[in-house]
């Protein structure tokens, strides 16, 4: 018996390792380039599910939804992330960059305030 729990209780401990390092989304897993992002994402409306997503050609940006609105300035790095930063309205300066994957005909981007993946859905 007390094998049998020291084998459950190792084997536990190596499913729960694996899971910590795969991850939802990693850049193998599909993480679009600088120029796919630009003729992907820049001036085409995209939506999370419940607010609407817009980065200009211009380097401003801008999300709306039914209760909040927020625009601003961003930039574009050479890997494909987005860093927007908020000007004026609500919490001015704050800054929050967003990495886009593909997986398959579907697309997710990274919230790196949130530390979590949301749905792009392309309008």
């Amino acid at each position: 018996m007390r094998q049998f729990v020291k084998t459950v209780a190792f084997t536990a401990v190596v499913v729960l390792a694996c899971l910590s390092f795969a991850g939802p989304l990693s850049a193998s897993d599909g993480q679009l380039s600088a120029q796919e992002v630009r003729e992907t994402f820049i001036d085409r409306e995209w939506t999370q599910g419940s607010g609407v997503f817009l980065f200009g050609s211009d380097g401003r940006w801008r999300y709306r939804d039914p209760k909040f609105r927020v625009e601003g300035v961003y930039e574009l790095n050479e890997e494909g992330v987005i860093c927007a930063v908020n000007v004026g309205g609500q919490a001015p300066g704050r800054r929050t960059c967003y990495s886009f994957f593909r997986n398959g005909a579907e697309y997710r981007y990274f919230h790196d305030r949130s530390g979590k993946y949301w749905p792009a859905i392309l309008k």
